[in-house]
């Protein structure tokens, strides 16, 4: 029988149309090194950040209190801003329900709430009950920060912030 096959040896790994082969014009690169580029901004903008903090702290005077005294309350004790509505919240209801079951429970509605609402479209006017479930949500928490911080004062009384403001920030 003749060895009918050539000298080398010949494989076919694929065919594909000559328009494929083409190549194509090779742009110059424009990324740039994170380092040194990048850190040596990023060290400039927190060293610029850390001395006009010291400035400001060296020409603006902010005393200390005096030394705690743990058989004296202070007559205002009251939260500050940013826990001000948990405060007031905690003063209408049972600590368990006001501090823990309530904000809880309002952020595990707004995890929920993209899940609960299956409207179709992306725009706002298309998802309403995002837009006002998030919006009451919000002015609540809003009402009852600014009652808080503007209108409690000693031992949680009511106090116009016209006549005296308790507000420590």
């Amino acid at each position: 029988m003749p060895d009918t096959e050539p000298e080398g040896r010949y494989r076919l790994l694929g065919v594909v149309p000559r328009e494929a082969q083409q190549r194509e014009t090779q742009e110059p690169d424009d990324t740039v090194f994170t380092w040194p580029h990048f850190l040596i901004r990023h060290a400039v903008v927190a060293g610029a950040t850390v001395a006009v903090v010291f400035l400001l702290a060296i020409l603006f005077n902010a005393p200390l209190k005096d030394m705690a005294n743990p058989s004296q309350t202070p007559p205002v004790a009251k939260a500050p801003w940013y826990f001000a509505g948990l405060q007031e919240l905690l003063s209408h209801y049972q600590p368990m329900v006001a501090g823990i079951l309530m904000p809880g429970a309002a952020v595990l509605f707004l995890f929920a709430l993209p899940y609960l609402d299956r409207a179709k479209g992306w725009r706002i006017r298309d998802r309403k009950m995002i837009v006002v479930v998030f919006t009451v949500l919000a002015l609540a928490a809003l009402v009852l920060t600014l009652i808080g911080t503007l209108f409690r004062g000693p031992e949680w009384s009511w106090v116009w912030p016209w006549k005296h403001l308790y507000v420590e920030l």
